[in-house]
């Protein structure tokens, strides 16, 4: 790629990664949050730490769905169980 080239957005790995790469803004986000509110200690306190934390794991799983989807783990599975892997 030369400095001029521009890049393909339609291109299904950009997307892809760019997905991946929000999802991990967002569980970063999250876990500063948590963190942040983990020392609260009024009811209203303990129920944002509960919100947050939920939020988290919600990241989490964006975090692991956009990763399967980038790296085609389906495929790399079967790649690997053709090839013998693991007594296929």
């Amino acid at each position: 790629m030369t400095f001029h080239q521009s890049i393909d957005t339609g291109c299904r790995e950009v997307a892809e990664i760019d997905r991946l790469q929000r999802a991990l803004r967002n569980l970063r986000h999250w876990s500063t949050t948590v963190a942040t509110r983990r020392s609260y200690v009024d009811d209203r306190g303990r129920r944002l730490f509960a919100t947050a934390a939920g939020l988290r794991e919600a990241a989490w799983l964006d975090c692991l769905h956009a990763a399967y989807g980038l790296f085609e783990i389906d495929a790399i599975h079967r790649a690997w169980t053709d090839a013998g892997g693991r007594g296929a």
